[in-house]
């Protein structure tokens, strides 16, 4: 990541506490974190109170930040974790023992859902998921329309990565199902 002088000069202001810089980063980067939030918590007046908590969050801890990855990277991660935390505290992400839900999946290869040779529009798929389980429709959120990988997604769940592996397998086999269906 290259940044230039201008947004050095700039993230260097929102560390020091400059409102005026803070506003520039906030303007800029808001509509999205906003939508990255509502993907995952459902709840618009939610979504937006989550987003807000992550600019405030982000420009506190702006040290913290190691500008080896992009701002709206970290910032990205804030508002995926501060999301995911709501759930949370509103007992709307069920944990799920792996025991329970353990069976044989280092032998099979993962499918990719072929939404073009399926016929189907993006916002079908994202209708479609509306109706999955929310542990099934957070985890495909966070693997297929935010791109992280595993390791990212068991992390901020606190799940295992075997067990990661195993709900998206499932929830993509149930999003499959459905589309059918529809």
């Amino acid at each position: 990541m290259t940044l230039t002088i201008t947004e050095i000069e700039l993230y260097d202001l929102c560390e020091r506490g400059n409102r005026k810089a803070q506003m520039r980063v906030y303007d800029k980067y808001a509509a999205g974190m906003y939508h990255v939030a509502l993907r995952i918590v459902n709840d618009t007046a939610q979504a937006e109170d989550i987003m807000q908590e992550s600019m405030i969050t982000a420009f506190a801890k702006m040290k913290q930040w190691n500008r080896e990855a992009t701002f709206g990277s970290w910032l990205k991660r804030i508002v995926v974790n501060n999301s995911l935390t709501y759930l949370k505290k509103e007992k709307r992400m069920p944990k799920v023992d792996y025991d329970d839900v353990a069976y044989e999946m280092e032998n099979q290869a993962e499918e990719q859902i072929d939404m073009e040779a399926a016929g189907m529009t993006a916002k079908k798929v994202l209708e479609v998921m509306k109706l999955l389980k929310d542990n099934y429709k957070q985890i495909l959120t966070l693997s297929l329309i935010e791109g992280m990988d595993n390791e990212e997604i068991s992390e901020i769940m606190g799940i295992s990565n075997a067990m990661c592996r195993t709900t998206i397998s499932r929830a993509k086999d149930s999003l499959r199902k459905k589309m059918q269906l529809v």
